[in-house]
């Protein structure tokens, strides 16, 4: 696979994507003729794809009718989403008393909550602690899933397929890009997984160093990264450290309170 090849997409789902957001946007169900025209996409061209959609559960169709509504499989990932949200606000106290023992500098100094978001990940939610020095980064950006601790932890648990075409671009863009370069990154995966924690240093700032463990829910999917942030040389982001222990034994809590939710 080549850089262009990588950067590559398929006009179908991109052409779904759009009709979704323009249903987002129109009152509901809607004629054919608004969503044509919320997308300029034309009518004949939109009825093969809504065909479609109706077919897989995105969209549904009134009985003999030409209005459409959201289907039952948009509804169900939009129940997941809702849940992975809701989870998290609920333990927003858990990770607030956590870092109030981030006493030490070499404990860390930021807890993050990472998330995968559509083609990447992203730190959500920010929890710091008293410390002089901030450590924050602003939440949207996405990480790097060859460098950044909250990428990699997350890009660990996902299919390969989901991940290799953004691994290939990173690599590609620092020069790289080979296979033995893809391969290296997820071998380095496989230890995230076995070790249940990601190690960053200097990711996104020099001297800002990170530790990151999943959280799992009820059914073993991991629907977030928590993140310990510091800065060397007191925060050294070492896997079998103090705050790695520590992060482990949130990471343990949190998904059995994920899992009794």
């Amino acid at each position: 696979m080549n850089a262009e090849s990588s950067r590559q997409g398929v006009d179908a789902v991109e052409v779904v994507g759009t009709i979704l957001q323009a249903m987002l946007h129109l009152p509901r169900p809607t004629r054919l003729k608004e969503i044509e025209e919320a997308t300029g996409i034309a009518a004949a061209k939109l009825h093969r794809y809504l065909v479609s959609m109706v077919r897989c559960g995105l969209v549904s169709r009134q009985e003999g009718g030409n209005r459409y509504n959201f289907g039952l499989l948009t509804y169900r990932m939009g129940q997941v989403a809702s849940h992975d949200h809701s989870a998290l606000s609920l333990l927003e106290p858990l990770f607030e008393k956590f870092v109030a023992q981030l006493g030490n500098p070499d404990l860390g100094q930021a807890v993050g909550v990472g998330q995968w978001v559509g083609h990447g990940a992203t730190i959500v939610r920010w929890f710091e602690s008293n410390a002089a020095l901030s450590v924050r980064l602003k939440p949207g950006v996405n990480l790097s899933v060859t460098t950044s601790a909250t990428a990699m932890l997350l890009a660990a648990y996902l299919p390969r397929e989901r991940t290799e075409a953004l691994v290939r671009q990173e690599l590609v863009e620092r020069g790289g890009g080979g296979d033995a370069e893809v391969d290296a990154v997820y071998a380095k995966y496989a230890r995230i997984r076995k070790q249940g924690i990601a190690s960053s240093l200097g990711s996104r700032r020099s001297g800002l160093n990170a530790l990151s463990v999943p959280l799992f829910d009820a059914q073993g999917h991991v629907i977030a990264a928590i993140t310990i942030l510091g800065m060397s040389p007191l925060f050294k982001a070492e896997v079998n450290g103090s705050a790695a222990a520590m992060l482990h034994r949130l990471g343990k809590e949190l998904s059995m309170q994920i899992g009794s939710l």
